[in-house]
């Protein structure tokens, strides 16, 4: 299978990278590097599409972030694996060592490996929770976390293994959802992106579904950058947690301004204040409160809410410079009119 193994010396499958194509006289030696013809054998280093390595080992199905081509750490990293189940591994499976062994921490075992499921696309800390037969147990929430950690994990090391055949498929449902709420909600959608950007995704999408090759570790790694954002963004909903009533009597509460949930001052307080705000300063300190609460009302995009304080700022500046403008000419004209002495 054509991944990118920077220990193989077999020519390179044929890539969708422009990159490759256009600079097709280049041979495989010039990704590799010479040294790492001393990892022993299963141990492959694979080179993520921004330029960094990790490493694979197909037999034991383990992938580290740790540079094993010290031998020192390559002994750390094989006393870490003893120490997991491996043999409870099923087909598919592998398992991230986030963390070895070291002399000093010998009793932190494997806290921080993230077991893999290719099939079901999750992952958890926890090797029982992606296991096969109890991946059917797990309730929407707890499935969309662990479907959160497996493609943020994919995202990172997307070189070893082939593009998941449903990343395509969930790509495009929520690509589909999110353009709806766009047009269904407009201002008021609280999707992560856009209407132009969802458009723009779109097409990405398309043409990466036309595309044959499935062992592509840039597409692998857009595909699971963005299914990762929509794991996030589903979490941040509360994705299958409440019915359709509790789910829009929650969303009503926050939209009720934190302020308006607090103690009120007492009526003659507030009218002596508004005494004082109208008469003093001819009301325009509501003015600017008002223009600045909807200039900061988040939405579900922060891009619209910097637009906002952008266009603000600008008619602030503007306003004050023609305030500048007038104060100035009428000063003008008070020193003309100001009786001369003689």
């Amino acid at each position: 299978m054509g991944y990118s193994k920077a220990s193989e010396a077999s020519p390179p499958p044929t890539r969708s990278s422009t990159l490759y194509n256009n600079l097709s006289f280049i041979d495989e030696s010039c990704y590799s590097n010479v040294n790492f013809a001393s990892l022993p054998e299963p141990w492959v280093a694979c080179v993520h599409p921004r330029g960094w390595l990790y490493f694979y080992n197909r037999t034991l199905k383990v992938v580290t972030d740790q540079d094993i081509r010290d031998p020192r750490t390559l002994e750390l990293v094989e006393a870490t694996i003893a120490d997991y189940p491996i043999g409870a591994l099923e087909d598919g499976m592998e398992v991230h060592l986030c963390h070895v062994l070291s002399p000093r921490d010998f009793e932190t075992k494997n806290l921080f490996s993230l077991a893999i499921n290719h099939n079901s696309c999750l992952a958890s800390y926890d090797l029982e929770d992606v296991l096969p037969d109890n991946v059917c147990q797990l309730d929407p929430k707890r499935q969309n976390r662990f479907r959160r950690f497996y493609w943020n994990y994919l995202s990172n090391h997307p070189s070893h293994s082939p593009t998941p055949d449903r990343a395509i498929k969930d790509a495009i449902d929520a690509l589909t959802y999110f353009h709806t709420d766009n047009l269904i909600s407009g201002a008021s959608s609280t999707s992560p992106f856009s209407k132009a950007e969802c458009t723009e995704l779109s097409a990405i999408v398309r043409d990466l579904a036309g595309t044959p090759c499935t062992d592509s570790p840039a597409k692998t790694m857009f595909l699971a950058w963005f299914l990762r954002e929509v794991a996030s963004f589903r979490a941040s909903e509360s994705y299958g947690e409440y019915t359709l009533k509790t789910a829009m009597s929650l969303k009503d509460e926050k939209l009720i301004p934190k302020s308006s949930r607090q103690r009120q001052p007492s009526p003659a307080a507030i009218i002596l204040l508004n005494l004082v705000i109208n008469c003093v300063f001819f009301g325009i300190p509501h003015t600017y409160w008002a223009h600045i609460k909807s200039t900061s009302e988040y939405r579900g995009r922060l891009a619209e809410v910097q637009v906002k304080w952008e266009k603000y700022i600008e008619r602030l500046v503007r306003e004050y410079s023609h305030f500048l403008l007038v104060s100035t000419v009428l000063l003008s004209q008070v020193d003309c009119l100001a009786p001369r002495q003689v």
